[in-house]
């Protein structure tokens, strides 16, 4: 199925394609705009058909419970969603005032002649290969955390692999993202702004402030950027989450899964099982309407301006 939504999709991609180099720009700009509205719709009906066998057997008990049981053929992904939202929201809280602390840090604050080459250094982060943010999770950031956090009166962190070391390590991949276009936005403050700002006798803190409230919108683009790529994250979470797959659980000191890391880490067997490749897409499906959510949220939140 998969082949045939790439043929069909390919066509409106050439036409696409022909009307933008050939014949007008609007137009060509248009039929691509309808070609990813279309590629989004295709893959959603695609992962819905290709998960309607355990929709069909167990209803939404398969996104509304806590097993994955592969002798017995009972699944449920309420774990790897939960999964999801914790490392997002721990990476998501570690990722904004890193972000914020980059784009201010290069454009206010380094010498006119560094801030190229340090601007350059951050988004050269973004390229490096995930496998390589893994290892290096695996073998040196998870026992780090771990003997950080017990040192803490209370510290329970019995594994290096676990929700939270995922979290931090998914900040630190996406940090880049996010302050790219914070950076951006920061960069085109007007010059009339900024010279309004300190001729009212601003403190350079308080002209940092009221540059980051005047680009509030790239603020929140890049969160919402860094958000995304958080949620997908696949191979280097995979790594160090700790693949809990069977017990549910909301402490971030604890083994767990996320959506991505289930369908990566069971997909190579699923095939062996009649119902395990159906699961899967259910994940799959859940993640893509997760994301398509959250993506209308902050496309109201900024139309509408309440920001």
């Amino acid at each position: 199925m998969l082949g045939f939504l790439l043929v069909v999709l390919l066509i409106p991609y050439l036409i696409a394609a022909y009307g933008l180099l050939f014949v007008k720009l609007r137009w060509g700009l248009r039929l691509f705009g309808v070609f990813i509205v279309a590629t989004i719709g295709l893959l959603t009906a695609m992962f819905l058909v290709e998960a309607y066998p355990i929709i069909a057997r167990d209803g939404v008990a398969v996104f509304l419970e806590a097993r994955w049981d592969p002798v017995r053929e009972s699944y449920g992904v309420l774990q790897a969603l939960a999964g999801t939202v914790l490392t997002s929201a721990v990476a998501m809280a570690l990722t904004m005032p890193m972000a914020l602390g980059v784009a201010v840090t290069i454009n206010e604050i380094l010498p006119a002649r560094l801030r190229g080459i340090f601007g350059s250094l951050v988004d050269l982060t973004a390229t490096t290969p995930t496998v390589i943010y893994g290892l290096w999770g695996l073998f040196v950031l998870g026992p780090t955390l771990q003997r950080l956090i017990n040192y803490l009166p209370g510290g329970m962190m019995t594994s290096p692999y676990t929700l939270f070391t995922a979290g931090v390590l998914l900040a630190i991949m996406i940090t880049p993202y996010a302050a790219a276009v914070i950076r951006e936005g920061y960069a085109l403050v007007p010059k009339p702004v900024e010279e309004a700002i300190y001729a009212m006798g601003a403190t350079r803190f308080e002209a940092v402030l009221i540059k980051l409230r005047y680009i509030r919108n790239y603020i929140l683009g890049g969160f919402f950027l860094a958000l995304g790529r958080a949620m997908g994250e696949t191979v280097a979470v995979a790594m160090v989450v700790g693949g809990n797959f069977v017990r549910f659980t909301t402490n971030i000191f604890e083994s767990g899964i996320t959506i991505s890391s289930l369908i990566a880490l069971q997909f190579p067997n699923a095939a062996s099982y009649q119902y395990m490749v159906p699961a899967l897409f259910a994940g799959a499906l859940l993640l893509t309407l997760f994301g398509l959510a959250i993506n209308a949220v902050a496309i109201y939140i900024i139309q509408r301006g309440q920001i």
